[in-house]
Formats: structure tokens, sequence, C-alpha cells
């Protein structure tokens, strides 16, 4: 028979009981949430600005260069006032810099997590870090063709830091794209024709890397030949900036390679399309003329770019830095840059056409 006295053979007066919460108690906290670089960020980022001693806007769309600061001396409220800057300008430049490589991974340790690249080279001083040097004897060179940096992961990158060791006489110079703005220039209908789509992303093609006969290249993981899911508008076509809360137009060329639902014309007609959206709209990019301890800072969620291969047989020596950020995510809420009043810029009648006429086509000397 069981003794009334006790429960699970533990006498109740030695056991203990949580008394309800009285109305006075306040509510647990809610669970920690992981913190986004720049979400703490001073509204006019005067932490960081104030420390320089110029700053030039190179276009009203995107890229922005700082003189007169040094990351290396950045303290922890510049960092975030910077990842801000990165978030809403899409890349920031900075010259004369004397950033050692393992200061460059410290700055983008404070922002997150680093990617580890999938394929390793035997030149790479570390798996978090990746080396890029093209010279006379290359057959490849890194960042040929518009794209966003390793959308391919599950996680894709948030920020990357790049830094130009070497740099050829002339030529060389990298080409940023504004996903903000690519998406502004998009009609209403059409942007509500892609408003829910999602692509797959994958990169089949880095998998040759295991066939490397030199051994100069391995492949660290073949997961790379799997797709993942992501919102245009993020990997849908449409995805939402988690700092800036905009909207923007998430889709590459190099990485992009089906939309969800679609049968492969249908798929490679649309993608053709959004992919030349953003390599020939020359009003939406910026391009930076390296120098020697150049870094330039971008943001993977909301820019591609490009890198020219035009020096050959010249060299061309950099050192990169990936920050993992989250998962891409629609937010059916957010706004677009210019609805938000973030854009540096008015939408130019150009872009409000009709398609059907209105407006007319006007052409001036």
């Amino acid at each position: 028979m069981t003794n009334p006295q006790t429960d699970d053979n533990v006498p109740l007066s030695k056991t203990t009981h949580k008394s309800p919460p009285t109305l006075s108690e306040p509510p647990p906290p809610p669970p920690p949430t992981r913190h986004l670089a720049g979400q703490s960020a001073h509204p006019e980022k005067k932490h960081l600005l104030s420390a320089v001693t110029k700053r030039i806007d190179l276009s009203p769309v995107i890229g922005t260069e700082l003189l007169g600061v040094q990351l290396s001396q950045l303290n922890d409220l510049q960092k975030e006032d910077l990842a801000r800057l990165v978030s809403e300008r899409g890349v920031v430049f900075f010259r004369d810099q004397d950033l050692t490589l393992d200061q460059q991974q410290a700055l983008g340790r404070s922002w997150g997590e680093l990617h580890v690249h999938p394929i390793g080279r035997k030149t790479d001083l570390r798996e978090d870090a990746q080396v890029f040097r093209t010279t006379a004897s290359s057959k490849i060179h890194a960042g040929e063709g518009w794209h966003t940096d390793i959308s391919f992961e599950e996680v894709p990158s948030s920020f990357a830091i790049l830094k130009l060791l070497e740099v050829p006489p002339v030529g060389g110079d990298t080409i940023w794209s504004s996903a903000y703005a690519a998406y502004d220039k998009l009609s209403p209908a059409f942007r509500a024709m892609i408003e829910d789509l999602s692509a797959l992303h994958n990169a089949e093609q880095f998998l040759a890397a295991a066939q490397d006969t030199t051994g100069q290249s391995f492949l660290r993981r073949d997961s790379v030949g799997r797709s993942n899911e992501h919102p245009l508008d993020s990997e849908s076509k449409v995805r939402t900036h988690p700092v800036t809360g905009w909207k923007l137009l998430y889709v590459n060329k190099g990485f992009t390679k089906h939309i969800k639902g679609f049968t492969k014309e249908e798929s490679d007609n649309l993608l053709n399309f959004l992919t030349n959206h953003i390599a020939t709209s020359d009003d939406i990019k910026v391009r930076f003329r390296w120098e020697p301890n150049s870094v330039a800072i971008w943001c993977n969620r909301s820019t591609q770019h490009l890198a020219l291969w035009d020096y050959y047989p010249h060299a061309r020596h950099a050192q990169r830095v990936l920050v993992l950020g989250e998962r891409p995510f629609r937010d059916p809420e957010s706004r677009t840059q210019v609805e938000d009043g973030g854009a540096g810029y008015n939408v130019p009648p150009l872009w409000q056409r009709t398609g059907d006429g209105e407006g007319g086509y006007r052409f001036s000397l």
C-alpha cells in the first residue's frame, strides 16, 4: 500500500514545491536571440563617422569610401556602426590599411562566425581565410562572373572583407551591383510576380576540385552539390535584409540554378532576365580601383560583384574573410530601400515607365 506521506517514496515533509507566481512577479525573460551586427549601431553612425577625415559616396545607390581611419584600431561601437553602414551602402572602401590577416579575421569574428570554404588550396594559410593569387600561369581567376559569395550554403554570408596585397599596374578592378536598387528598378507588377518565389542554389561546379591532379586544390565537402532553397526575395527571389529591413533581389548567375515549381525552360528564362537585369544596369553599380593595402567590406546579402581579369600577365594577390549570416527569409511587411527613405537617390522616371508606352522615350545628346 502506498504511504500517503510519500510521493515516489519521498516523504512529503522532505519535498519542495514551487509556489505559483504572484501577479507582482515579472514574467520569465524571453530566450536570448543572436545579435545581428549593425542592429545596435548609432542611427547616424556617429561613433565611426566622427573618426574619419572624409566620407565619399561614390554613387547615389552603392559604395562609400572612408578616409583617415585604420580598421585595426576600431573599437566595438565603431565596428557596430561600420556593419550598419555596409548594410546600407552595400560596400565600403578603405585605403592604406595596416590590417594583418589576424586582425582581418578578428574584425570578421566580431560580426559572426567565419566561413570555411568547401575548396581548399595548398596556399591557404588557414581554413577560415582564403588567399587568392592570380599570375601569368593561372588557369582560372577567382571572382569571375557576377555572383554573391556562397549563396549555395544553407546559411550564406553576411559580410566579406577583402584586402589587396599586390595589384597590377593597371586593371584588376572590382565592380559591385546593388540588389536593393535592382529590386527597386523592377515594375510593381513584376515584383508581385516574383515576390513569393523560391530558388535553388548550389555550387556543383566546385565538385571538379576533387579531380585536381596537380594537388594544388582539394574539396573539403561534397555537400556543395546539393541545393539549398532560398527566397528570390531572399532565396525566394526577394529577400528581406535583417538589419535594414529592406527588400532586395536575391539571385545570382554563379549559384542560383533553378526556380522552384517552374519548368527548366521557364526557370532559365526568368533567371536569365533577372541576372541580366543586374549585370546590365549600370546605374546601380560602383567600380573600385585597387591600390596595395586597400580593403573593401561588402554586404553579401545586398550586393553582387565581379572581379575583372583584364591584367594578364600581371599578378594580383588578395586575402579574404567571409562572415556567416543567417538563413535568408522574406518578411511580407518589409519595404524597399526607396519606400523606407533609405536611398540617397530618387527613383528616376526611367524606372517608372509602364511598358505600355506611357512616358515615352526621349533621347538627349
